[in-house]
């Protein structure tokens, strides 16, 4: 099979296009024939080393195809399912995983990281990492979903518990994460300001339902603007995923007790924060990494109602891949990118 394979960290260079073997499945796991592979930031971070992973290794944490071979133990899919690949497979017996907590796994194993992913023709994974989908979902949407619909899903309804009539901050409003952040705070009754640093893409956040629209880029003064807005007051939650001075700047875009949660550091992690001005408005920040296989099915069931669409900016052919790495790190995307084998 025709896959992508990783040798080397470092730039979108060391992404190979190779001939591989179709890998084959044991008793519990399942073949997958890929139709579409989600590209993320996490992606990039593997590649240029910033994630420790298995080298060589085939990237790809999530994708979207049909099942061509089953394990004898396996119950509950056949050949011709069409299927979604999550992007980890927990152990299912540690102490986080036995709590529902099996994104913070004790023995993790994690697709396109330490086990071969999805840039490839066929995928193995246990049949604890599929969900089954229905042909109202494109296998480029349904790639889509569970990094970024599942991550945002449990940032605002899991972490931030956001309430009808509050009002969100959603930063990097343009990115995969940020465009389900929108839509899953509007269904709950929110009130929205997306910021970016890139009009077209505020743009189109608006289309989506985002309220208010800041341009972080242009404004670096974007809390002051975030307190004009909300009359003076500020927001009930803010979803940070950039670092770098977005963050701090963000504490100060929170009303008292609000909360805010941090899920990336895009443009850099080691920041100040005023200590005094969180503790004396009685903030609060959450930081969280993955998302749970529980909430990426819940997710899944309001895409598979029409609630939630998955945003698909361009998509791009296997071979492809390196171009498809750089047109992210050039932030040129507004929701997700998709390669197809």
């Amino acid at each position: 099979m025709k896959a992508i394979v990783l040798h080397n960290k470092g730039d979108a260079s060391q992404l190979k296009f190779e001939e591989v073997e179709i890998p084959k499945i044991n008793d519990d796991e399942v073949l997958v024939r890929v139709k579409a592979a989600s590209v993320n930031h996490l992606d990039v971070w593997v590649r240029d080393g910033n994630i420790p992973g298995i080298l060589p290794v085939i990237l790809g944490c999530e994708g979207a195809g049909d099942v061509v071979d089953i394990g004898k133990n396996v119950k509950g899919f056949k050949k011709d399912d069409k299927v979604v690949v999550m992007p980890t497979i927990p152990c299912l017996s540690c102490e986080y995983c036995i709590r529902g907590n099996d994104n913070l796994c004790k023995n993790m194993k994690r697709v396109g990281i330490t086990v071969n992913g999805c840039y490839a023709e066929y995928v193995k994974v246990p049949a604890q990492s599929l969900i089954l989908i229905n042909d109202k979902i494109s296998y480029e949407e349904a790639a889509s979903v569970p990094i970024t619909f599942g991550t945002a899903y449990r940032v605002l309804i899991n972490l931030a518990k956001i309430k009808i009539g509050e009002t969100v901050l959603i930063q990097a409003a343009g990115s995969g994460v940020g465009t389900a952040a929108i839509q899953i705070a509007k269904l709950a009754g929110a009130k929205v300001i997306a910021a970016a640093g890139n009009d077209e893409k505020l743009d189109k956040a608006k289309e989506l339902g985002a309220d208010y629209l800041v341009n972080y880029y242009r404004n670096q003064n974007f809390d002051e603007e975030v307190k004009y807005l909300t009359n003076g007051n500020g927001v009930d939650v803010a979803i940070e995923q950039v670092g770098g001075n977005i963050l701090p700047k963000s504490f100060h875009c929170l009303k008292k007790g609000g909360r805010l949660v941090t899920l990336g550091t895009t443009a850099g992690n080691i920041i100040e924060i005023d200590v005094q001005h969180f503790y004396r408005n009685n903030l609060a920040m959450l930081g969280t990494s993955g998302t749970t296989h529980r909430e990426v099915r819940s997710v899944f069931e309001l895409v598979k109602d029409g609630k939630l669409k998955p945003i698909i900016d361009r998509t791009f052919s296997l071979k492809e891949a390196s171009l498809a790495h750089q047109y992210m790190e050039e932030r040129r995307n507004f929701g997700k990118i998709v390669l197809k084998p």
